[in-house]
């Protein structure tokens, strides 16, 4: 499959598949590819399927697109072409399509196949008998040959060798699964597998769950090797879209000649390289690359059957971890939403797996306040510890009715309550909820406040006010705190209907009045004049529910 392997300053390589007939280039959140150098612009190139191939157009961008050192507008690309943005974004395009341009084994080659099932049925055979090796009188070797006269003392060393790997394999799967840092684990996996196949560096290259571009994240003695045109990124990127393992060995006569004589190879000194997936069932969660730089050392089949088995180890390992890293982060998301969402607009949120980001956007939403009257004498009297109770005992009963109604608890300010119906998840009731919630609030301060009179405690008397109008509603504050809320002119207008409620009243503006006037028992009590306003707004007590 071809590929996009990408290099910009500050940030790992990455490599993308062209898996689709249009892979659009640039800063902007909305390219199939968002780039974060600083010369690209925020649509910057397309790369579209045409024919059997690709083409890079330029979308009039500022700093220029170029491949080969050539600015262009338009240009077929070719394998190893080299594209620049601007001159901070570097790109090679790879169309690794036929491996006999890699010196190895086409994907899914049935000798590499027919060579690694020979390998596990001759250990499948030996394996019943490996332990009566160790009996005493006889020598391992004479031992064997009693049991396998077939087998030669050069067979018997291969087993023991053999045997010894799968046993260093074993206790690598121990370490790998020991460890829960994902950073930590790939390490784990990639000294592992270097050690046991005897390799002189690699790397490994993992899926990101979110954009599904492949990212070096771990490599040990690479250095500069990690080029996006060097063969070992072609390679490995191929082995995690493919799914398929790559062997390949430069001294293997003419079915290597192409690689053999390969500038980037020869400068590199590879002499053997191997990768395999990371894969899960039918899902492939990136790849991992070893080679050898050592003349004349190239790595066998049963090395490539030991690295798979390895990395099929190590996949597990790694998908339990970013299972682990998803509950706990959902969980986190779950307990922020909590605190201000009903249960089951939390369920909603969660079911829809979205992120929550920075950042707003226009919808009609009723927002509702609800102040306490004459709080400030009550303080006054009270103990902070008094207070405090009080405080809490109101908040949780009017928090429960909110929710109950499925609103949203916007903020506490003080002693008052902002509560908004419509947001994030809004309904055609919402004006209907956000009543019925407030008719209840007071309902339900009434009957504390019966408590609190026998109690010797002061009663508190609430006013609510509400509008329905369209509004900014988002997540504002930080990347590391996020609070929902809503901005706009019919919030204020609710607060100042709230103000101007007396206790035990729910006021709502006309907008509102008109969603509900067929459900609610109303009375006009006139205007009300808005700072800012040149008319009038329209004001109703809500006295009941017809139903």
């Amino acid at each position: 499959m071809p590929q996009l392997i990408i290099e910009q300053p500050g940030v790992p390589p990455r490599t993308v598949a062209m898996s689709e007939n249009e892979v659009r280039l640039g800063r902007a959140e909305d390219n199939t590819v968002p780039l974060v150098a600083d010369e690209v612009s925020r649509h910057h190139a397309r790369i579209v399927r045409r024919d059997s191939g690709f083409v890079i157009l330029d979308l009039n961008s500022l700093n220029g697109t170029y491949v080969n050192r050539q600015r262009i507008v338009e240009r077929v690309l070719s394998h190893l072409d080299e594209i620049w943005l601007g001159s901070k974004c570097r790109m090679v395009y790879r169309d690794d399509t036929d491996f006999t341009k890699l010196g190895g084994p086409l994907p899914g080659d049935s000798s590499l196949r027919e060579d690694i099932s020979r390998i596990r049925e001759e250990m499948s055979r030996v394996d019943s008998n490996l332990t009566l090796i160790g009996k005493r009188g006889r020598t391992p070797v004479e031992q064997a040959t009693l049991l396998l006269p077939e087998a030669t003392a050069e067979d018997v060393v291969k087993m023991g060798l053999a045997y010894r790997r799968l046993s260093a394999l074993y206790q690598a799967s121990k370490e790998i699964a020991s460890e829960f840092d994902l950073q930590k684990r790939l390490a784990s996996v990639l000294d592992t597998a270097i050690s046991v196949v005897d390799a002189d560096r690699g790397f490994v290259l993992l899926r990101d769950e979110a954009s599904g571009a492949l990212m070096v994240s771990v490599a040990r003695e690479m250095g500069k090797d990690l080029d996006a045109s060097s063969p070992s990124m072609g390679i490995a990127g191929q082995a995690a879209f493919d799914g398929q393992p790559i062997l390949m060995n430069v001294g293997q006569g003419t079915a290597n000649g192409d690689l053999a004589t390969r500038a980037s190879v020869i400068q590199q000194r590879i002499s053997s390289a191997m990768c395999v997936p990371l894969r899960v069932e039918d899902r492939v969660l990136g790849a991992v690359y070893l080679d050898s730089r050592r003349a004349g050392h190239e790595f066998t089949h049963e090395d490539l059957e030991l690295f798979e088995s390895l990395a099929a180890q190590s996949a597990m390992a790694i998908e339990n971890v970013q299972l682990y890293a998803r509950m706990v982060e959902a969980e986190k998301k779950r307990a922020n939403l909590g605190r201000f969402l009903s249960p089951a607009i939390v369920d909603e949120i969660m079911k829809q797996d979205k992120v929550l980001e920075l950042g707003g956007q226009k919808r009609v939403v009723t927002t509702m306040f609800c102040d306490i009257r004459g709080f400030t004498p009550i303080a006054e009297r009270l103990s902070p510890a008094d207070l405090v109770a009080l405080l809490n005992e109101y908040f949780t009963a009017m928090t429960a009715i909110i929710f109950e109604h499925q609103g949203t608890l916007d903020k506490y300010i003080g002693d008052e309550i902002m509560a908004v119906f419509g947001a994030p998840l809004s309904g055609v009731d919402d004006p209907a909820r956000a009543v019925r919630a407030a008719l209840k609030m007071q309902k339900v301060n009434a009957q504390l406040n019966a408590q609190r009179a026998a109690s010797g405690a002061p009663l508190f008397e609430i006013g609510i006010g509400i509008c329905t109008g369209e509004v900014i509603a988002g997540y504002v504050g930080s990347p590391d705190r996020l609070e929902f809320t809503v901005v706009g002119d019919r919030v204020n207008t609710a607060r100042r209907l709230c103000s101007l409620a007396e206790p035990g009243q729910v006021v709502v503006a006309y907008p509102t009045y008109e969603h509900i006037r067929d459900i609610v028992n109303a009375r006009p009590i006139g205007t009300v004049m808005l700072k800012g306003k040149e008319s009038p707004e329209h004001a109703y007590e809500v006295l009941s529910m017809k139903d």
